[in-house]
């Protein structure tokens, strides 16, 4: 079979498909079975497919039709320009996230300022500020080892692996707070009564720890706020919320050591990263 006619066929069964998966899956899948890239998949559509490969693209598919998503199959999600290896360890990273690093790099960071990422999964913040700055250092914590592993291997993946230290533990409760001119946090913030709202692409492959934060979605800011009280003061505090939190952050600030000096939204015009300062 030539390229032409697979991607034909794989389009036609995932056109069929419940949960609408997008065409273009196709095209990427048979990208990387074929090591091309997906303009040479585009333009090279009478070339034959080795019988392995087409079963091996087959498999992938059929991966697909399962609903696991594309960067669990692929085993790497793009963020923020680079490559990031991701798997059922993590959450994929996804393209709101990307507007806390641009807030962080327009804070401006001291050359030797030491940055905390908390609950950093697959280590897409952390690691991007790294390589975005030259001589930052960051510590990175999770409460998953597994999750762990995933970011110190996206580390060294972007050789920023010196300047990194990965701690296993709860929010930062086993890191001494005095230091940090930056905190970032994309915690868990989708509240258990929403998980039917999900699609099962989410709900089935992707980690419920770092999904689901109490029944509304919330309980975890009061706690993370009350960790971080011991920071200096004067410290930014930048975390991605759910939508709807804003008033939610807004009434936990009013109560803590932060102030909410304001909301960014996405590109969907939704309240996405609360910016505060401790005081």
């Amino acid at each position: 079979m030539n390229v032409e006619k697979a991607l034909l066929s794989a389009r036609t069964r995932l056109a069929d498909a419940d949960f609408e998966p997008a065409l273009r899956d196709a095209n990427l899948l048979l990208a990387r079975t074929l090591d091309w890239s997906e303009a040479q998949v585009l333009a090279r559509g009478t070339e034959e497919i080795a019988s392995d490969l087409l079963a091996e693209f087959e498999a992938r598919i059929d991966r697909r039709l399962a609903g696991e998503p594309v960067a669990y199959i692929l085993g790497e999600k793009e963020f923020f320009g680079r490559d990031f290896f991701v798997d059922r360890r993590v959450l994929i990273p996804r393209p709101e996230t990307e507007h806390l690093v641009e807030i962080a790099l327009r804070l401006g960071l001291p050359a030797d300022a030491r940055v905390l990422d908390i609950g950093t999964g697959s280590g897409c913040l952390a690691v991007t500020l790294l390589a975005e700055t030259t001589d930052c250092r960051a510590v990175a914590t999770d409460i998953s080892f597994a999750a762990l592993r995933v970011a110190e291997s996206n580390a060294r993946r972007h050789g920023v692996e010196q300047r990194l230290e990965l701690v296993a533990t709860d929010l930062a409760s086993a890191v001494s707070l005095q230091n940090f001119r930056l905190v970032v946090s994309n915690p868990p913030y989708i509240g258990l009564e929403e998980a039917s709202t999900l699609s099962s692409e989410i709900l089935e492959f992707e980690p419920g720890t770092a999904l689901f934060a109490g029944p509304t979605g919330d309980s975890l800011l009061r706690r993370l706020l009350q960790t971080l009280s011991a920071l200096q003061s004067g410290t930014p505090l930048l975390l991605e919320v759910g939508a709807g939190q804003s008033d939610a952050i807004a009434q936990l600030a009013e109560v803590s050591a932060f102030s909410l000096e304001e909301m960014h939204a996405d590109l969907a015009g939704i309240d996405r990263i609360a910016r505060l300062t401790r005081r």
